[in-house]
């Protein structure tokens, strides 16, 4: 039987969090969702390894159900700068010292940077289907800011989002989308205030500078989890940082999903939790990955699961 997942409102240095908690004992795992996503989209993934461990997941500023409330005075929480500071934070609120982090597209992002920022923080680290370039036009971001025009930009969001949706769902997929994924979107757009958050998450990414490219090796075991199908972000850019990142002795895995698109995870729910828990067991066990030896993790080859 899965593990009841708990959500909650967390306050947070003048964020409201929504925030998804399961299980307990063992290694915590923090799991970080995309762009446009939420922590809800998580919930089956959340319950299944709530079985052996704790979990959290939570809404990061501008998505699902979490608020920036007016007493915030830090850097633009809607800003990528802002988000590591954000779950370092969050884990100090839940006196978790150190933690296996999961990111899945640009959450897998932010999972590398917070692997490379706070090393002693996090023991292993998790990319799901990893994107890794934030569009970044600062002179746009700053127009689109504007209150005239950012108020013209929700409403045409609101009107585009199910067309966009729908256009984006058929290359999410690799097999036909399921009926659910469509009724959880529009249990998204039902949300109060969903348009203003994405806008400002929006404005606020292409407001910043551009991100630095991800040529620093993880410090931690890391697993990268690809798609073979995705037509969302392409494996050619994780393939390579992956060999760089070998050349400098990371400990690596890659697992390669014959049967999904950018979503493994769902596509292939059964297999990605084996593979998963395979790892956070490696890391918490003190195999040697997890006492930092420089030894590639499962082995050279990394297409030998595919068919698991």
């Amino acid at each position: 039987m899965a593990t009841p997942v708990q959500p909650r409102f967390l306050p947070l240095e003048g964020l409201q969090l929504f925030v998804l908690e399961a299980g307990d004992d063992r290694l915590p795992l923090l799991v970080l969702h995309g762009f446009a996503s939420s922590a809800l989209a998580w919930t089956e993934v959340i319950a299944a390894l709530a079985e052996e461990r704790r979990v959290v997941a939570y809404d990061r500023p501008g998505f699902g159900l979490s608020r920036v409330k007016g007493s915030w005075r830090g850097e633009d929480p809607f800003a990528p700068g802002a988000q590591v500071g954000i779950a370092l934070a969050l884990l100090d609120r839940l006196g978790l010292e150190r933690v296996a982090v999961l990111g899945h597209s640009l959450g897998g992002r932010l999972a590398y940077e917070l692997a490379v920022s706070a090393p002693e923080r996090i023991a292993g680290a998790a990319l799901v289907a990893p994107a890794w370039d934030r569009p970044s036009r600062p002179v746009l971001g700053r127009l689109l800011g504007r209150r005239p025009v950012s108020a013209l930009g929700r409403a045409v969001l609101r009107l585009a989002a199910p067309a966009a949706f729908r256009l984006a769902e058929r290359r999410l997929w690799a097999s036909a989308p399921p009926a659910s994924s469509r009724a959880r979107a529009r249990e998204l757009w039902a949300v109060p205030g969903w348009d203003e958050g994405l806008w400002r998450s929006t404005v606020a990414t292409l407001a910043s500078p551009p991100s630095p490219a991800p040529d620093a090796a993880p410090p931690v075991p890391t697993l990268v989890v690809l798609g073979e199908r995705d037509r969302i972000v392409a494996n050619r850019r994780t393939l390579a940082l992956v060999e760089r990142w070998r050349a400098a002795e990371a400990v690596l895995r890659v697992e390669r999903f014959a049967a999904s698109g950018h979503l493994p995870h769902v596509e292939e729910f059964a297999r990605f939790v084996q593979v998963v828990r395979h790892f956070l067991e490696e890391v918490e066990d003190a195999t040697p990955a997890a006492r930092g030896t420089r030894t590639r993790m499962g082995g050279d080859d990394d297409r030998r699961e595919t068919h698991r």
